[in-house]
């Protein structure tokens, strides 16, 4: 009997040892110690990848709030008040807005595309999950937002062989994305070698004047840069995330997109 519950509690220790490892916060979702190869750097532009193993936690709506996006938010709700703050979030998130606005839209192209998303006709609107919530909070740790806003590029690709996933990041201390030469001069090589682009991310931020929250929709320049991965590097998504919410574009829409 003592031997069967030696047994039962090893046996009952071992399902909580692998449960631990499996914990949606543990450190197997954690990117920032994870293989980082650097790319190179021009001025204080970096450029440089992480590798990780395939992980559906990862793209599971954040768990909890990382400290540059904590920081981000909570000031976004002080300057902005809480009213305010959540009608904000609120409009920036919907898909329901009246499909008779493509009719009268005046020809802006960068509205249009706005009223693309949030009529509900292109795209689908989602809560950051973790991956894009720890790319994007690895730039806003350095730079906050609100006080020093900044975009980057994120390249998702994928290894079906290897089951492993890749971010090519590039940012700087400006507030648009550096040229990512060398992130996509690495990119070419490694899908020659079985790597494939999934996603493009990057973010979006408004100023003062438009209550600071990205705006999830392309600008006509996204666009036009969407339809240059489609072609070039075959993309499957475009993603744009505001720090709260993530717009996806599958790349079969970007042809409805206005673009220079």
């Amino acid at each position: 009997m003592k031997k069967v519950m030696k047994l039962l509690k090893t046996f009952f220790f071992a399902l909580i040892t692998i449960a631990s490892s499996c914990d949606p916060s543990g450190t197997d979702r954690n990117i920032y110690e994870q293989s980082r190869i650097p790319l190179g750097n021009e001025g204080l532009a970096e450029f440089f990848y992480w590798e990780f193993d395939e992980n559906e936690n990862l793209w599971k709506p954040e768990s909890k709030e990382l400290d540059g996006i904590k920081v981000f938010r909570d000031s976004l709700k002080a300057k902005l008040g809480k009213t305010r703050f959540e009608k904000v979030i609120k409009k920036e998130s919907t898909q329901h807005l009246d499909k008779e606005l493509l009719l009268a839209q005046d020809g802006n192209g960068d509205k249009k595309n706005a009223i693309l998303v949030h009529t509900g006709t292109i795209g689908y609107i989602r809560p950051i999950n973790s991956l894009e919530s720890q790319i994007l909070n690895y730039q806003l740790v350095k730079y906050p937002l609100l006080s020093h806003p900044t975009e980057f590029h994120g390249f998702i690709a994928f290894n079906e062989v290897l089951k492993k996933y890749r971010v090519y990041f590039g940012a700087s201390d400006q507030p648009w994305p550096p040229h990512p030469d060398l992130l996509l001069e690495q990119l070419r090589k490694d899908i020659e070698n079985g790597w494939q682009l999934k996603y493009h991310l990057h973010n979006h931020y408004e100023p003062k004047s438009n209550d600071y929250l990205g705006i999830l929709a392309p600008s006509m320049s996204d666009a036009q840069y969407f339809k240059m991965l489609l072609e070039e590097f075959k993309v499957e998504k475009a993603l744009i995330t505001n720090g709260f919410h993530t717009v996806e574009i599958e790349s079969a829409d970007f042809s409805k997109l206005e673009s220079h």
